[in-house]
């Protein structure tokens, strides 16, 4: 019988325990579920368990008390180190983390261990020093933060998988869900292709081939630094559907066209165009999403008398089709089955 895989899922108070869970059951099944559903002897690969600094259950940010299958401080020898995502606390993607936690992770990398992370994990990577000089990833909402914490380190919010090195010893994932992607390629690597497959069958797993474009509330926010700018900003949320959007609200203004411009993009990071497109294709995903309106309305709706400009905007911006997008994320309807639908006339 071939040896099992080792997997560390590190579990602070921290961690997000659905997905630490998820990680868990996804790697126990390989070799088992799949066998079982054909007739199948158990054939397991992955001996995943759940880490913490001492052997103490862990209440985590949900509420959800997990107790530990294994210690930081038991010696034992790790294949795969995986740091689910961590849940923000007082405006913090890490709270405070144990250093002989962090010294562990760096430690376990050191020692050969491949050591990777889903949505806001990275965070606890990067603090570790395993990201410095190198590319990431994170959640689409936090990549301004990473940022600014961790300058060293090249984040791409528009991806779901990033290696950090060459032999990818070190990966982070995306956005929340992204851990599944990430369950899948390892198991591609470390037990085949064909079990990635059979995995993504039996659990219903889909790849985020698209990234977290998709995923991704354009950020239109309000800023106050400047008050001119923010009144403009206020004005085209409600005006956006509007033409001649532009010249209106820098003539509202009342500056020059150039001063204008120049103090829009150093309050929000964006030009004025840039904005009335992210409020607009945002408003239009808002009705993708909850509206069986047709595209062509839609796009009139938020602006566009162009429909095949709309459309390509919308892709250029988020990697998919609005019919793509609406398929993704409009709420499933429920299948009552046939017996039922004739019981209810």
């Amino acid at each position: 019988m071939r040896e099992l895989i080792d997997i560390a899922i590190v579990t602070t108070p921290d961690a997000e325990a659905g997905v630490a869970l998820g990680i868990h059951d996804a790697f126990w099944s390989v070799g088992r579920l799949w066998n079982q559903a054909h007739g199948r002897e158990d054939t397991p690969v992955f001996a995943p368990r759940i880490v913490s600094a001492s052997d103490e259950p862990v209440m985590t940010a949900t509420g959800v008390v997990l107790r530990p299958n294994a210690t930081i401080g038991d010696g034992a020898a790790w294949d795969i180190v995986f740091v689910p995502s961590l849940l923000p606390c007082d405006g913090k993607c890490l709270p405070d983390v144990e250093p002989a936690l962090l010294d562990w992770v760096k430690q376990s990398k050191a020692a050969g261990s491949s050591v990777v992370s889903s949505c806001t994990g990275s965070f606890l990577l990067a603090e570790a020093g395993l990201l410095d000089g190198c590319e990431a990833t994170t959640h689409w909402a936090f990549v301004d933060e990473f940022r600014r914490s961790y300058p060293r380190v090249t984040v791409h919010g528009d991806r779901t998988l990033v290696a950090a090195d060459e032999q990818a010893s070190v990966v982070t994932a995306g956005g929340a869900s992204s851990w599944t992607d990430l369950t899948l390629y390892l198991v591609g690597r470390f037990a085949g292709e064909e079990e990635a497959r059979r995995l993504a069958r039996m659990s219903l797993f889909d790849w985020h081939h698209q990234g977290q474009n998709p995923y991704a509330r354009l950020t239109t926010r309000s800023q106050t630094s400047d008050g001119i700018v923010q009144q403009a900003q206020e004005w085209i949320a409600l005006s956006y559907d509007q033409q001649n959007v532009i010249k209106r609200v820098i003539g509202r203004s009342e500056l020059a066209e150039r001063t204008f411009n120049r103090r829009f993009r150093a309050a929000t990071g964006m030009s004025p165009l840039e904005y009335l497109q992210a409020v607009r294709l945002e408003e239009a995903k808002q009705q993708l999403e909850t509206e069986d309106a047709t595209v062509e309305d839609i796009a009139y709706a938020v602006g566009y008398d162009d429909v095949s400009s709309f459309r390509r905007l919308f892709k250029s911006k988020t990697g998919i089709t609005p019919a793509e997008h609406r398929k993704r994320f409009k709420a499933p309807q429920i299948y009552y089955g046939s017996s039922q639908r004739s019981r209810n006339g």
